[in-house]
């Protein structure tokens, strides 16, 4: 397999892992905050009538799709910048290139969410965002070095 090919393929099965978890830590914090954020929506002049629990299967699929499609991405990248990422193995590699990814969306651009939903929201976000992003690095290295290994090819024995 090509290099690009592994790192798709790795970034698929880490990306739905990834998704089932962000799924959980996102309904945790909807759950957690969903005062403040049933309250934007009423603002927004979205539905009255919505619920966390008519919402936590929307968290999920929103999260696993993001993932597949996160892990996709996040895997092309990894394999074009594998030589380069710091690291001595591939999960390492891996665990670097989440954490960057990790502060640029969930620190940085995340930083949105104080202007509508508070500090503390931003805060749990991006606690869980390093949490979840340091499961993404750890799942794609582990999947990149199990789909890197060339399998020995059956060659009979002489006994």
């Amino acid at each position: 397999m090509t290099e690009l090919t592994i790192g798709a393929k790795a970034g698929i099965v880490a990306g739905i892992c990834y998704g089932i978890i962000a799924g959980v830590l996102n309904t945790i914090t909807y759950a957690v905050f969903w005062d403040s954020i049933d309250e934007l929506i009423i603002e927004g002049g979205g539905p009255v009538t919505l619920t966390l629990g008519a919402l936590i299967p929307m968290i999920f699929i929103n999260a696993i799709i993001g993932g597949i499609i996160g892990g996709i991405l996040f895997g092309l990248i990894y394999a074009l910048l594998y030589k380069s990422l710091p690291g001595s193995t591939s999960v390492k590699k891996g665990i670097s290139l989440a954490l960057i990814f990790w502060f640029i969306l969930s620190v940085l651009f995340g930083y949105i969410t104080v202007f509508y939903l508070g500090i503390a929201f931003y805060g749990v976000n991006v606690l869980f965002g390093f949490i979840a992003a340091c499961i993404w690095g750890y799942l794609l290295g582990h999947f990149w070095e199990k789909y890197s290994v060339s399998k020995p090819i059956n060659t009979p024995t002489v006994e």
